[in-house]
């Protein structure tokens, strides 16, 4: 009887200690439970601040996108402008007195009117005339320069081996010499 009591005692001992061990088991995922919870929410706040910095990424992106465009735009541009510019800072000579006459033709340098001591133009004489022709030359891509012969200025160019003067105020041409 004695060793049934035992029995009975141990088995009833195991058993508090058994649901000792469960009900510690049971806290413990409980306790896991809430901490997973806690974490889930937490991976789901910085999920949506990721969220947030892929899209503000994203507007960034194209807003570069946008600059770079804008910018390989200007950029093409601006090599259009350096090669036209270029193309007269070489200018060339007139190929013929055919093509020197026909751009003093549409050259409008010789339309400024101006009328000695009339008031008009009044500090608009000869070496303004024989400057603007020269402008205008560059700007047509052509080498044409100033003289000066006496008290007036004019304007001179090279065909080939010959040198040539120009009234810029009325378009005539002379030949004034060889160059060599």
């Amino acid at each position: 009887m004695a060793l049934r009591i035992c029995l009975i005692i141990m088995f009833l001992a195991c058993m508090v200690i058994g649901g000792a061990g469960w009900l510690t088991t049971k806290r413990g995922l409980e306790a896991e439970s809430e901490q997973y919870a806690f974490s889930l929410e937490e991976v789901n706040r910085l999920a949506g601040i990721a969220n947030e910095q892929v899209i503000l990424t994203n507007q960034q992106i194209k807003q570069a996108n946008t600059t770079i465009w804008e910018l390989e735009k200007k950029l093409a541009e601006s090599e259009g402008f350096v090669a036209y510019w270029r193309e007269r800072a070489q200018p060339r000579e007139f190929e013929s007195l055919d093509e020197l006459k026909a751009w003093l033709a549409k050259d409008d340098t010789d339309g400024a009117i101006y009328i000695f001591g009339s008031g008009c133009l009044t500090n608009y004489d000869c070496d303004d005339y024989a400057v603007a022709l020269v402008h205008n030359a560059l700007l047509d891509g052509y080498s044409v320069s100033t003289q000066i012969v006496g008290d007036h200025m004019l304007n001179s160019t090279i065909i080939g081996n010959k040198v040539y003067f120009i009234e810029p105020q009325t378009d005539e041409v002379r030949f004034w010499g060889y160059r060599d």
